[in-house]
């Protein structure tokens, strides 16, 4: 736990302190004249709640479990909602995120220190690349609500228990042992993750409230072939760093 609170801390304190704004058109006509597009950059944490699939050989997932992300979030908003509007009001942008994020199951395994009912977390450094779509641009009270579409690229940090041991998972088998952090057996390094959300930023705030889910398209790993899924809440706190 250490360590991915430094790691978010460090993050964080990567923001450079820019004067604050909003996705509206109040603080970027200042000095913004004829310019179309907005940047946006600050950092965001969140909950993650995350499932899991079952194996081949029985009941291994029996709950989703709760987990943590933050890091650092950069969007651009493109075009102007009218002529006279300010930029970064128009349909579509995109955005990035650098982040930390932790998945986490409930099991019905014993761990390699004999421990029933082992929970299953992996954290992951996650790059979500998406595009954002605007669809009430000319409304004063939801310009800045948006959907998003993209996917995420995870790398695998971190990983407990060592082992995940079933008894009895079905009538083929008397006990299936998952390795998961043991010399020749690992959970797989590297993943993408189709992911689809909504968000809304707070005017005159910049405040960004968004909820995501992503998508698990992958086997965790060769001797554990299931899949995590999960939905994410998260905060970021959004600063103008210019207009183009």
């Amino acid at each position: 736990m250490k360590k991915i609170l430094f790691f978010v801390c460090a993050l964080m304190s990567m923001a450079p302190v820019f004067a604050q704004s909003d996705d509206g058109e109040d603080e970027i006509i200042v000095g913004g004249s004829g310019k179309s597009n907005a940047f946006f950059f600050g950092p965001k944490i969140g909950g993650v709640l995350t499932s899991m699939t079952q194996p081949d050989e029985g009941k291994l997932y029996d709950g989703a479990g709760f987990g943590i992300s933050g890091g650092l979030a950069f969007k651009a908003r493109f075009g102007k909602a009218t002529e006279n509007s300010a930029g970064g009001t128009g349909y579509w942008g995109f955005g990035l995120e650098l982040k930390y994020k932790q998945n986490s199951v409930k099991t019905l395994a014993f761990d390699e220190d004999g421990d029933k009912n082992a929970k299953l977390s992996i954290g992951y450094f996650e790059v979500p690349i998406y595009a954002q779509i605007y669809p009430f641009v000319k409304s004063n009270g939801m310009n800045t609500f948006y959907v998003e579409l993209g996917a995420s690229i995870a790398g695998t940090l971190s990983r407990s228990p060592k082992s995940l041991t079933l008894v009895e998972p079905n009538d083929n088998y008397s006990q299936v042992t998952y390795n998961i952090d043991t010399d020749g057996s690992k959970l797989k390094g590297f993943d993408i993750r189709p992911l689809v959300g909504v968000g809304y930023t707070l005017p005159n705030s910049g405040l960004d409230i968004n909820a995501r889910y992503y998508v698990g398209t992958s086997e965790l790993a060769g001797n554990l072939p299931c899949k995590m899924s999960s939905f994410e809440i998260s905060l970021a706190w959004l600063f103008n760093i210019g207009l183009f």
